[in-house]
């Protein structure tokens, strides 16, 4: 414990120091932005963020379309103008600055989705309208949509579920768990997952609040700790504009499936207020098959100084869901139902003063889980973080911080055999983390971090990174990286159920990546990403129920390849796509060996239609008979078309499934046919 405090305590008095250290003398970068005609865009934003997502500075472009923002090598300048596409860029170069050049906005822009930063392997940039073209109904339709290296399993037209039956699994590169353990979600700057079970909690990821979301592909255990060893989801909240925003959509279709969505926002002066609200509802395309959902959020936000900005958001959603069984089991078996409220709240001061920026944060987030069969839980989560960025000069830039996170709860199972399962336990992390970005040319960028962590029940954990950036020409870039992962055994596996272990040891994974970016043509870009995973001290399940044991038994090497392209054939049409190919030697259940994903966006004057379509390999069920030992392949195929019927009206309607297949994406529970749904949205600016 001594050893502990006093990590904790050189890492705050580094960070205070820093803080003094910063001055108002940073070089500035001047940003110029004009459309793809060549004319200046005025009032378009400009935003400085770190390689996380977080915002470090922004600016207004004048009269002739320029923007100054403070000289951060390696980080990623983000430009927005109203109608047109979102675009971002790497700074590299703060002599030369950056020139953008906008395309006009095929739909109204609402969400933001970035798979990965520009830059680095496992990144690719993406607009602003990719969301709002989809016919995704959460964030991880959206990021199955998205990005060929992920993949997520579900059960019906809506509603994840959990327990024994719960989908909403997600994997990057095979790498995802049963729960989902292995990928992180971070939720307005908190980790976010089950404080007993340590998984995801799927059908709280809706849209209503989600204003930036980030993939990141590959283990992040340097910024994030435990739970990030397949990769990173950062669901970031949406911010007011200049002016006063006001959203609202509904929409309404097939099995009574409907979804409600309001967003305002409001800038006065030094305070910026936030208001989001959000109700789905089916009742689903089997018998017993019902969800409902609500969930909302308020913030408030306050420039304490030009250095200094004090904000709170809070949260709080409700799902209820029932599960309508395998069709393989027996009828007299009806499947469970089950309701989790879930709330949470962040408190963050922001600071930005010369060359050092970031944020000082505290969170906590609470649950309370019924399941029918008898499982009742509460659970908690209680963390702070502190990161900063410190521009060194030009070419170097150092990111460093610290968290803490205490979590935990209780469990009982009720009916013919109760259980206590104790009166709580709980798991205390302490972290001190740093990357340092060094750009010894305008064509190179290294990179390299570290972070130490002490854990009350696992001790000590070290997990290095390192990158690398060779900006080969204009349009040709190469980039490699090594890091390695962690996810520490969840309070369930240790001492819940169903053979708790408490002598589980963390899970450990070095992954490997190369990438190259060619930019074809000014309207082509091809990424090809080769990876390679190693994947050691896997938590398996031994034997059969109720004779069963965990144990640090399980090993996978993971290697594939990853395609993604953008293709802009001109000011009306463009097409996206990618391509995933994955071997290994332990594949898990329902996770496929390939996917292919394609978009076509059009503009039709007075409409816009989007077309996308998924092709998914066959799967392993890992599934005792009666049910099949393998899925097969299908094609998933999907439209929306909006209207524009006025300024601030658009009609829209969406079809899911046209080609009306008959598959499972989760043993058991076939997917429902070719279905519909048509709403409205009403916007102000």
């Amino acid at each position: 414990m001594r050893s502990r405090s006093r990590t904790l305590c050189t890492l705050l008095f580094l960070w205070s120091n820093c803080i003094l250290f910063a001055h108002a003398t940073n070089p500035q970068c001047l940003m110029q932005v004009d459309d793809i005609t060549g004319a200046v865009i005025q009032r378009a934003i400009v935003e400085l963020r770190s390689t996380t997502g977080t915002l470090l500075a922004s600016a207004v472009t004048d009269a002739v379309g320029q923007a100054q923002v403070p000289c951060r090598v390696g980080a990623i300048v983000r430009v927005r103008a109203r109608d047109f596409e979102t675009q971002s860029s790497v700074l590299r170069d703060c002599a030369k600055g950056l020139q953008f050049k906008l395309a006009p906005a095929s739909v109204q822009t609402k969400i933001n989705v970035v798979v990965t930063d520009e830059g680095e392997p496992n990144v690719v940039s993406g607009s602003a309208a990719q969301i709002s073209r989809t016919t995704a109904r959460t964030v991880f339709d959206a990021i199955d949509e998205l990005s060929p290296a992920v993949y997520v399993t579900r059960r019906g037209v809506m509603g994840y579920g959990i327990s024994t039956d719960g989908t909403g699994e997600v994997s990057i590169r095979g790498i995802g768990g049963s729960p989902n353990t292995d990928v992180l979600v971070v939720t307005d700057g908190r980790p976010d997952f089950q404080g007993e079970m340590g998984h995801t909690l799927p059908d709280f990821y809706s849209l209503s609040d989600a204003g930036r979301i980030t993939v990141t592909e590959g283990p992040s255990s340097v910024l994030y700790g435990s739970n990030a060893l397949g990769g990173v989801i950062d669901i970031q909240p949406r911010e007011p504009g200049e002016r006063p925003e006001f959203e609202l959509t509904s929409s309404l279709g097939s099995y009574l499936t409907g979804q409600h969505r309001l967003w305002a926002g409001l800038r006065e002066g030094k305070w910026v207020y936030t208001l989001s609200a959000g109700i789905s509802h089916t009742d689903g395309d089997r018998p017993e098959s019902h969800f409902r959902s609500q969930d909302g959020s308020v913030g408030i936000g306050y420039q304490l100084s030009p250095v200094w900005k004090l904000s709170l958001d809070g949260s709080y959603g409700y799902f209820l869901v029932e599960d309508p069984g395998s069709v393989y089991a027996s009828p007299e078996e009806p499947g469970p139902y089950a309701s989790v409220g879930r709330g949470g709240f962040t408190l963050d001061l922001a600071n930005s003063s010369g060359p050092l920026a970031g944020y000082t944060r505290f969170y906590s987030t609470w649950g309370r889980n019924f399941i029918s069969d008898g499982f009742r839980s509460t659970d908690r989560m209680t963390g702070g973080r502190i990161f900063q960025t410190l521009s060194l000069s030009q070419n170097v830039a150092v990111d460093f911080g610290t968290d803490v996170l205490d979590y935990g709860g209780l469990a009982r199972q009720l009916g013919e055999n109760p259980t206590d399962y104790g009166g709580g336990y709980e798991i205390t992390d302490a972290a001190g983390f740093m990357r340092a970005h060094w750009s010894p040319t305008t064509q190179l960028v290294f990179s390299g971090g570290l972070r130490y962590q002490t854990d009350s029940v696992f001790g000590d954990i070290t997990v290095p990174e390192f990158g690398a950036l060779w900006q080969a020409s204009d349009r040709v870039s190469f980039s490699t990286s090594i890091s390695e992962g962690f996810r520490n055994p969840t309070i369930r596996e240790l001492y819940l159920f169903p053979a708790p272990n408490p002598n589980l040891q963390p899970e450990r994974l070095w992954d490997y990546q190369a990438a190259i970016k060619t930019r074809l043509t000014t309207t082509t870009s091809v990424w090809t990403t080769f990876f390679y995973d190693d994947f050691k001290n896997q938590i398996i399940t031994l034997g059969q129920y109720p004779n069963l044991q965990l144990l640090n038994g399980g090993k996978a090497i993971n290697k594939g390849v990853e395609e993604d392209f953008r293709w802009a054939l001109n000011r009306r049409v463009s097409i996206s796509g990618g391509y995933a190919y994955l071997v290994s030697t332990n594949l898990a259940p329902l996770i496929p060996q390939d996917k292919v994903i394609l978009s076509i966006d059009t503009n039709l004057k007075r409409a816009f239609l989007h077309l996308a379509a998924q092709v998914i390999g066959r799967r392993d069920t890992g599934s005792p008979s009666p049910s099949p030992a393998q899925l097969g392949g299908y094609t998933y195929a999907s439209a929306k078309i909006s209207i524009p019927v006025r300024r601030d009206f658009d009609l829209f309607a969406t079809v899911d499934n046209i080609l009306n297949q008959h598959y499972q994406v989760f043993t058991g529970y076939p997917m429902p046919g070719v279905n519909a749904a048509a709403g409205f949205t009403l916007h102000f600016r």
